[in-house]
């Protein structure tokens, strides 16, 4: 099949897809005007775009949904969230795990209001500009939140387009063709996309990109998934678009990947992300603060105190420090101000 071919077949069968199994989520579909929702401009409109990417970078979104709603009741406009304290940013995440993403989401809104005069930057530069603020997350900003088409990588994206275009994924989880000839490819289908929208009217001209970039997303989320892929749901597989096949995929085992850094407790390895995760939680609901002894014998079932112990706490903690989400007064460690 060649390129051109395979491109049509790829985005018609994702358009009907996505008209059939669209998911209904609080960030998608926000009114451009004063009606609906309270987004009066492309900036409230962005920042709610902003809010969600954000939150959705290592989290899942059953959870996202309940967290976002929560933190826009109280940091509903881009402003309420520029003023706030670490504090307040890091109770209001509470249940979202990797706390350092909340400062970076309160910084960019500073900056915005610092030195774009309280207006969401469209250009590219200008978004990655902000803290926290990559490539995909501008790209995502500008298709959601403004309607730009650009052409974007993310996790979803990238699997999605490998395994249609080049093939399945290495036995170790690396790919076969960087994001740079992803990045040309996702152009190529974004165009074709478009057009194709433009011709069935599929969308309409407003949502069009954003609509594009949903269909992608919810078929990597619910069909083309990391693990165990939906393959006889897969319209993709049906047709014989898609290069990537359940006879050809790698062993999901997952070996040969590399372990992150963490511990063992009894006979179970835990990463030393959940441990500062479980700090920030204890910290949360302390209002003096904790000594690191008072810390490990909160967190650890297996806390005794030992040299050993402590001296690594003591790197949990300073990691966070580092992240500025927790601060030492005396012996004691509480949230950052």
């Amino acid at each position: 099949m060649k390129r051109d071919e395979r491109i049509h077949l790829f985005a018609g069968e994702i358009w009907e897809w996505f008209a059939r199994c669209k998911r209904k989520l609080p960030w998608r579909d926000l009114p451009a005007g004063r009606q609906g929702l309270a987004v009066e401009d492309d900036t409230e409109r962005a920042y709610r775009v902003l809010v969600s990417e954000m939150m959705l970078q290592q989290t899942q979104v059953p959870r996202v949904i309940v967290i976002y709603r929560r933190f826009l009741e109280q940091f509903p406009q881009l402003k309420d969230l520029a003023c706030a304290s670490n504090r307040e940013v890091i109770l209001a995440w509470r249940g979202m795990g990797y706390n350092n993403r909340a400062l970076r989401l309160r910084d960019a809104a500073r900056t915005i209001l610092a030195e774009f005069d309280g207006t969401f930057p469209r250009d590219m530069d200008h978004l990655q500009s902000l803290k926290g603020v990559g490539h995909y997350t501008a790209a995502a900003i500008r298709n959601f939140a403004f309607n730009i088409p650009t052409p974007c990588i993310d996790t979803n994206i990238r699997r999605i387009l490998h395994r249609t275009f080049v093939g399945p994924e290495n036995h170790d989880g690396t790919w076969k063709k960087g994001d740079e000839y992803l990045l040309q490819l996702a152009a190529e289908v974004l165009e074709h996309a478009l057009q194709m929208d433009k011709r069935l009217a599929i969308s309409g001209k407003r949502l069009a990109t954003a609509n594009w970039h949903a269909a992608l997303m919810d078929f990597g989320s619910l069909v083309q998934t990391k693990r165990n892929p939906k393959w006889e749901q897969c319209p993709l597989t049906a047709k014989g678009i898609m290069k990537a096949t359940e006879q050809n995929m790698p062993d999901a085992s997952g070996k040969g990947r590399k372990t992150e850094p963490g511990r063992m407790v009894g006979s179970r390895f835990i990463p030393n992300r959940i441990f500062r995760g479980k700090i920030v939680e204890a910290l949360r609901d302390s209002k003096k603060g904790m000594t690191l002894e008072e810390i490990g014998k909160e967190i650890c079932i297996d806390w005794c105190g030992e040299e050993k112990q402590c001296s690594w706490l003591q790197d949990c903690v300073l990691a966070l420090q580092r992240d500025q989400l927790v601060m030492q007064k005396a012996d004691m460690f509480l949230l950052t101000e």
